[in-house]
This record gives structure tokens, C-alpha cells and sequence, in this order.
């Protein structure tokens, strides 16, 4: 018989050792993620576990947040493309999200939200056009076999970036001031690209959070133009999957191709962790981001996030953009960046996406 039950702090290994040797979990399942949502933002972080006597067969972390006034939902995960729950059997993953909805949203009557996401691709041909997916990279066994993969243009725009004067360096998490200080141009490259694209930019305590819970299953890389950080993206760790959440480079260099020495060193970093697959995040089919990604190699994997109410699944979640968030991001791009900088991590905790 399968036991669902909350699970601590105190069962964070048995968690986490879970989620690592589980090929359908991602990054986002990990312990340390709803901790930084806890410390940065405030929200509660609920983890729910599902046991065959006495070991661990399903997970489902589960975030409390909504807007103040207003009523919360069960969301897991925010801030990130798939999570939901996982489980080894059907019987277990039922029993998951039945306790969500009859235990745990019983007397609040909070809508439940699971983000869940394929491991597996599909046929682009096969989905229509505006669906929101993940893209993964199969990788190579070493760089040189996954440059050796790529198309030649491919190559050469990455020798574009060199020959340009670029140059990338990957920094590993420590508690020191020289590592607050990359994430500090991490963020002004960041924040500025936020801005550009109207969207509210987290606070800079949520990536140090996110760095600090991952440590060693986290790393950052940085492009430079001589000293200046023209380009970043931090990279988080699980089983064999490299995610990349967190992307920007600084518009003014992208003659340069910082892009494209990003996504190489991020990619080759990854492969000498031991990754296998790269999780290039979501994008919408045949869109900008998706074609960008694309050439990479990548194949679109389905996300299918679905709502509960009252025990009831009433939708498929829309990721498609409202005329109403359009106009919002025309507006924020026409703030002044000191503004947006000091307003939008207060309106971004939020927003759940």
C-alpha cells in the first residue's frame, strides 16, 4: 500500500537522492530549489513524498503563493518550466496528486497547479504551431565530439565569437566576495535584458539563493569583452540533466556573437560533468527562441501543465502570451532601468512563469 506524507528539512538526502536517481525528475525537483523560493520570497515550500513501506517512490514539491487579497495556489513549481510529481508506479503518482487536492487544498479549496514536462521528444511536425515546449540536446560524449557534431556554421559562428576577442570562464559556487561579484555582473547583464524584453527581472538574492542551496549541482559562465561581462547563464544539475534557467548577453556586443561562446562553453562544461541531456528551456514551436535552439540540435519535448479544482482537472494550462501582459511589457520597456531594477523583483515574486 502506498503512504503519502510531508516531508522536512530533515529528509532533504533522502529527497534529493530520490530526485537524482530518477531519469523523469528535473533540476527543479530538487530540495534546494523550493528553499530559495522560501528564503528569497517568503512563499511556503511543501514537499510531499509517497512511500511503498519504507522507501521513497514519488515526489511532489508544491509551492503556497498568490498575490495578497487574493487566493493562493498550490503551484509546483514556479519560476521554472517542469516539475510536478514524479513517481515510479501510476498508483503512487495518483496518490500524490490526490493528497494535494484532497489533504492538502481540502480546506482552503486552492486551486493546484502541476508543471509537468516530458522527458521525452517528439516529431516537431506532430504539435502546432504556438505550443510551448522544452528543448533537449542529446550530448556527445566529450567536446570535441559534440563540436564535431554541430553543422559548420554552427562551428564557425562559435569561431565568429573567438576571433572576435571574446572569451568565456565558468565559475563554481563559493561562499566568497569574489563569487558575489560575478553574480553581480551576471545580474547587471541580466536585469538589463529584462528590461529590454518588458518583463520584471528577479531579485538578485534569488539567484544567490538558487546558487548557494545547488552549490556543486550549479555553475555560472561568463563571456567577456576584455573586462567587460558582455554575456552569462546559470546552469543547474540533476541525474544526467543540464538546465539552463537563465540566460542574457548585452545587446551592444551581439555583433560579436557572445550567444554563441555562451551556449558552447555552457554545453561543453556540461558534458564534462557527465551530463547527457541539455535542457535549453522553453520556447514556442517555430518562434525565435525555438529556431535559435534548434540549430543547436535540439528536439522539442511536450510540457503539459494542467490545473485542479476541487479535485478536478479543469484545464490545460494556456503558456500562450494575453493581450493584457503585451501591454504591460510595452510599458515596463519605457520605464527607466534604475526604476525597473528597484520595482521589478516586488512585482516578479508574483509571477509564477
Amino acid at each position: 500500500m502506498t503512504i503519502v506524507t510531508k516531508l522536512n528539512r530533515n529528509d532533504r538526502h533522502l529527497w534529493d537522492q530520490y530526485v537524482s536517481a530518477c531519469a523523469k525528475t528535473t533540476p527543479y525537483h530538487r530540495f534546494a530549489w523550493g528553499q530559495a523560493i522560501e528564503k528569497s520570497y517568503g512563499f511556503e515550500a511543501i514537499y510531499v513524498g509517497a512511500f511503498y513501506y519504507d522507501n521513497l517512490v514519488g515526489v511532489m514539491p508544491l509551492i503556497r503563493m498568490g498575490v495578497p487579497l487574493r487566493q493562493k495556489s498550490l503551484i509546483s513549481l514556479p519560476y521554472c518550466d517542469g516539475a510536478g510529481a514524479i513517481a515510479d508506479n501510476q498508483e503512487a503518482l495518483d496518490a500524490l496528486i490526490a493528497f494535494a487536492n484532497n489533504d492538502i487544498a481540502k480546506d482552503t479549496q486552492e486551486p493546484v497547479e502541476l508543471r509537468n514536462a516530458d522527458t521525452t521528444t517528439v516529431d516537431p511536425d506532430t504539435l502546432a504551431d504556438g505550443q510551448k515546449v522544452r528543448m533537449l540536446l542529446s550530448l556527445a560524449a566529450t567536446p570535441d565530439e559534440q563540436m564535431a557534431n554541430f553543422k559548420s556554421k554552427l562551428r564557425s559562428q562559435i569561431r565568429k565569437a573567438e576571433k572576435n576577442g571574446l572569451t568565456s570562464k565558468v565559475i563554481e559556487y563559493n561562499d566568497t566576495d569574489d563569487f558575489a561579484k560575478h553574480v553581480d555582473e551576471f545580474y547587471a547583464v541580466f536585469a538589463g535584458n529584462m528590461h529590454s524584453l518588458g518583463s520584471p527581472v528577479h531579485s538578485k538574492a534569488w539567484f544567490m539563493a538558487v546558487l548557494s542551496g545547488y552549490a556543486n549541482n550549479a555553475y555560472m559562465v561568463l563571456v567577456y569583452k576584455d573586462e567587460t561581462v558582455v554575456g552569462g547563464g546559470i546552469v543547474l544539475l540533476n541525474n544526467n540533466t543540464a538546465s539552463m534557467p537563465w540566460a542574457s548577453t548585452n545587446a551592444q556586443y551581439n555583433r560579436l556573437a557572445p550567444n554563441m561562446l555562451l551556449y558552447w562553453t555552457v554545453l561543453s562544461e556540461a558534458i564534462t560533468k557527465g551530463a547527457q541531456v541539455f535542457d535549453f528551456g522553453r520556447s514556442t514551436l517555430n518562434e525565435g527562441t525555438y529556431n535559435f535552439k534548434k540549430q543547436w540540435g535540439s528536439q522539442p519535448a511536450s510540457l503539459n501543465w494542467a490545473r485542479y479544482e476541487n479535485g478536478n482537472l479543469v484545464e490545460v494550462v494556456d503558456l500562450g502570451k494575453s493581450t493584457a501582459r503585451e501591454l504591460l511589457e510595452t510599458i515596463w520597456q519605457k520605464l527607466p532601468l534604475w526604476l525597473v531594477n528597484y520595482v521589478g523583483p516586488k512585482v516578479r515574486k508574483f509571477v509564477s512563469l
